[in-house]
C-alpha cells in the first residue's frame, strides 16, 4: 500500500502544471485583460505533452528511473522558483519557463509509469490506476484552484507554494527511490533492467492489440468522432470560465465553479 501511495503523489504533482495552464492562467491572465486569442495561444505551451514519446526511449534507456525521477522533480521545483520572480508581464520569459515546466512535467511522467512497472505486480494494477488517474486529476483540480491563494499572496506566493510542494516530493524521492532499484513495503527490489525485461515481452503482446483494434471495421471513424467531439468540448470548456469572468463573476468563484465543481471536464 504504501507504494501506492508513493505512486500517488508523484502522479499528483504531475498534474500541477496542467491545472496550472488550463484552469489558474487563463483566469489569471484574462482578469488582466489579456485577450481570449493570447490566453488561447498559451495552451501551444503543452506542446511536450503530445512530444513526450520523442524522448521516452531515452528515458527507458539510459540511467534510473530514480534519476530521472529526481532530475525532472528538482528541475521543476527550480522552474518554479524562476516563475515566481518573474513578473508575468514578461511574456517571453513566462512562455520559456512554463515550457519547461511542462517539458519536465512530460519528462516525469514517463519516469513515473516506468516505476509504476518495477513496483506493481498484476494484483496491484488495478489500485496502481486509480493512484494513477485520481492522483493526476487531484493535481490538476489543486492547481486550477490557485486563484485563491493568488488573491492572498499574489503570482510569487503562487508558485513559491508550488516549488514548495516539488521541494517536498523531491525529499521523499530521496529516501524513497534508489539508484536501479525500487523498494517495496516487504523489502523486495526490483531493478531498472528487470523492469525492462518485463515491459519487453509484453510489448508483443501490445502490438497485436493494437493491430487487432485497427482493423476492427468502424475504428477509424469512431477515432474521428471522438475527436471531433473532444475538440468541441474542450473548446466550451476552455472558454466558459473565461466567459464567466467577463461577465462579472469574481476570478476566485471561477476558479471554484471551473475547478471543484468543474471536476468532470478532468475526466
Amino acid at each position: 500500500m504504501n507504494h501506492i501511495l508513493l505512486l500517488f503523489g508523484l502522479y499528483f504533482i504531475q498534474g500541477l502544471p496542467y491545472g496550472v495552464q488550463t484552469g489558474f492562467l487563463p483566469v489569471y491572465l484574462r482578469s488582466k485583460g489579456i485577450s481570449l486569442a493570447s490566453v488561447g495561444a498559451f495552451k501551444l505551451l503543452l506542446l511536450p505533452w503530445f512530444l513526450k514519446g520523442l524522448w521516452a526511449p531515452l528515458v527507458d534507456r539510459f540511467a534510473s528511473k530514480a534519476s530521472w525521477l529526481r532530475g525532472s522533480v528538482a528541475a521543476m521545483f527550480v522552474t518554479c522558483l524562476f516563475i515566481s520572480c518573474i513578473h508575468p508581464d514578461d511574456t517571453v520569459a513566462l512562455c520559456a519557463l512554463l515550457f519547461l515546466f511542462n517539458l519536465f512535467s512530460a519528462t516525469q511522467d514517463v519516469a513515473v509509469d516506468g516505476l509504476a512497472i518495477q513496483l506493481l505486480d498484476g494484483a496491484e494494477l488495478g489500485a496502481g490506476n486509480t493512484a494513477q488517474v485520481v492522483g493526476y486529476k487531484s493535481g490538476a483540480v489543486m492547481a486550477s484552484g490557485l486563484t485563491a491563494i493568488e488573491q492572498t499572496l499574489g503570482w510569487t506566493g503562487v508558485f513559491a507554494a508550488l516549488a514548495a510542494v516539488y521541494f517536498a516530493a523531491l525529499l521523499v524521492l530521496q529516501g524513497r527511490v534508489k539508484d536501479g532499484e525500487c523498494t517495496s513495503p516487504d523489502g523486495q527490489t526490483k531493478g531498472d533492467k528487470s523492469a525492462r525485461d518485463d515491459y519487453k515481452g509484453h510489448q508483443s503482446a501490445l502490438r497485436n492489440v493494437h493491430a487487432e483494434v485497427m482493423n476492427t471495421e468502424g475504428t477509424v471513424w469512431v477515432a474521428v468522432f471522438v475527436l471531433i467531439y473532444k475538440l468541441g468540448e474542450q473548446g466550451a470548456v476552455s472558454l466558459f470560465p473565461l466567459f464567466l469572468l467577463d461577465g462579472g463573476t469574481s476570478a476566485v468563484e471561477v476558479s471554484f465553479w471551473s475547478g471543484v465543481l468543474g471536476l468532470p471536464r478532468y475526466a
